[in-house]
């Protein structure tokens, strides 16, 4: 079992000594926020904040869908807009896919979707949604959305409807969606039906598709490609980041938002702790966000909003293999971490140079290779270094 407690003050730093680099897969994009990969084909699909998606077929860029008329985005960029994309398991027959996004009345929405006649173009027409649910603020929307290699159900994470400090206390309220990742099964025609086995089934005031709740932002979670465990990247509020780990058929964890942010009480300093469980791993949430996004770089920083990763499961990279992969979206920092050695090891000189990178997310394609989604517009894949 995996050890909690994990800190970066308390883990081993590791030389770098990985070899790994990366190279431009795409660039001049806009705001792009995640990747996708066609079952089969390996075709990328690259989904925009602003509502585009955009298959990458070699050397052509073709328009799959454009979705911005039913979104919210501003000039100043904010946590709304597209924000997340699935291909269901059986997309091969089926031509379905899920997307996540807030639209024009600040309303979070996941839609199931199919593909037109043309495989290369989405049928607009064909939405049908399976939630619904108005945000009241403009930001913790969370919206990925991921099927499990392990049971094939679809999970989904929304944040704690933001402001600051989850002021309705949305995150330890299992009667609402908000500061939760749900798990539901959309294997038949119908909408889509509750697992039996999710923690809260049957309950007539819980919300049955809830697995696990706590969290303030889930900004990006990930199984891992061999067994199912979760790892999800959630945004801190005030002092420290964290990466949270659930293993395969959990049911029913609290993370402890917003009594505890991290390993430390929050809302309540004589928290009892014991009443959560703690994050794999935390770090400092010690740069400010509004300079990320003004592009303004800061010197001895670590970070201030976490981007979750990958465990790294190809086979072009043996040194990375086992390694879980993930930055902060503020420092643009890439880290390395070793569950076993409980070593972390900082790469991001190594893939991405010194210049300044704001990681959005990372992508797994169906070889299990590693993708790094650059908000300020390219996508770059990880490699062996020379």
């Amino acid at each position: 079992m995996l050890k909690y407690f994990i800190f970066f003050t308390s883990l081993l730093f590791a030389q770098n000594t990985l070899a790994i680099d990366s190279k431009i897969i795409a660039k001049d994009l806009e705001r792009p926020l995640l990747v996708r990969f066609e079952p089969e084909t390996n075709f990328m699909y690259i989904i925009q904040q602003t509502g585009e998606i955009f298959i990458k077929t070699g050397s052509d860029t073709i328009l799959f869908l454009d979705w911005s008329e039913h979104i919210t985005v501003k000039p100043m960029p904010d946590e709304r807009g597209l924000l997340g994309m699935a291909f269901d398991p059986n997309f091969k027959k089926n031509g379905v896919f899920y997307l996540s996004y807030v639209d024009t009345e600040n309303y979070s929405v996941v839609s199931r979707f199919k593909v037109s006649n043309s495989r290369f173009k989405a049928d607009v027409s064909s939405e049908e949604k399976l939630f619904y649910f108005k945000q009241p603020f403009n930001n913790h929307n969370g919206g990925h959305i991921e099927f499990s290699p392990i049971d094939n159900y679809l999970y989904i994470a929304f944040g704690d409807g933001g402001k600051f400090g989850d002021p309705f206390n949305h995150a330890q309220n299992t009667e609402n969606y908000f500061g939760k990742i749900l798990r539901i099964d959309v294997s038949s025609d119908s909408n889509y039906s509750v697992p039996d086995d999710n923690p809260f089934y049957g309950s007539d005031s819980n919300k049955q598709e809830i697995w696990s709740y706590g969290l303030r932002n889930p900004w990006r979670f990930s199984f891992d490609a061999i067994n199912g465990d979760m790892f999800i990247g959630d945004v801190g509020q005030d002092s420290w980041e964290e990466i949270n780990y659930l293993e395969a058929n959990k049911a029913g964890v609290n993370f402890g938002w917003n009594a505890v942010e991290g390993n430390h009480c929050y809302s309540n300093p004589d928290c009892n702790q014991k009443m959560y469980t703690k994050p794999m791993l935390e770090y400092p949430s010690d740069a400010a966000y509004w300079k990320s996004i003004m592009g303004l770089k800061e010197k001895n920083i670590t970070g201030c909003s976490v981007t979750g990763g990958y465990i790294y499961r190809g086979e072009q990279i043996k040194s990375l293999y086992g390694l879980y992969i993930f930055s902060d979206f503020c420092s643009g920092k890439v880290w390395a971490f070793n569950q076993k050695s409980n070593e972390i090891t900082e790469i991001t000189t190594s893939l991405l140079s010194s210049d300044q990178h704001m990681i959005a997310s990372f992508g797994e394609d169906i070889y299990n290779e590693l993708y790094i989604v650059d908000y300020l517009g390219a996508i770059y894949k990880i490699q062996k270094g020379k």
